[in-house]
């Protein structure tokens, strides 16, 4: 499954990530709920943030999945991807506190899961650490079904979440 360059949103875009979005990686590391939910790393300097740009590039590269940024009026306000595993693909989400409220999530979620689930998958995964309720909503009024809860290797809490085509709304 090869990933595309852009996804248009009502009112945002979804494009695929550059060199130059290091920047975005490094501010939201300093969100301080980021790291708190999700798995990047907190206070990730350039260099840091440069490596995990392209880690991800690589991955696109290689087939493996890869991010895209959520942009609304040329604005880069969080990131989404697209990890593809041998379960299906996993999607995960981060925004900077400027993207929220928004809809895009949401709206992010929905098109990267219908993208996905039109090009051959047959159901799109998620995970969220147990006490994100915000992440919960969001991937809720994106049609996934709650899963069991988990407890990852490292000894997180996890909520599985999923997305067959048989849940996914008519794009309206």
């Amino acid at each position: 499954m090869e990933l595309p360059d852009e996804l248009v949103l009502p009112g945002a875009r979804l494009r695929a990530l550059r060199e130059d979005d290091w920047l975005l990686d490094h501010a939201l590391s300093r969100v301080v709920d980021v790291p708190q939910w999700t798995y990047y790393p907190a206070d990730v300097d350039e260099q840091g943030a440069r490596e995990r740009v392209g880690r991800n590039l690589a991955q696109r590269a290689e087939g493996r999945g890869g991010r895209f940024v959520v942009e609304r009026s040329g604005d880069a306000l969080g990131t989404i991807g697209l990890g593809l595993r041998n379960d299906g693909p996993h999607l995960y989400y981060a925004f900077l506190p400027a993207g929220r409220g928004l809809g895009l999530a949401t709206e992010a979620v929905r098109a990267l899961t219908r993208w996905a689930l039109e090009h051959g998958a047959d159901v799109v995964n998620a995970k969220t650490m147990v006490g994100n309720t915000a992440s919960e909503r969001v991937l809720e009024r994106a049609s996934f079904r709650r899963g069991p809860l988990e407890v990852e290797p490292d000894g997180v809490s996890v909520i599985r979440w999923s997305c067959a085509s048989s849940s996914q709304p008519t794009p309206q």
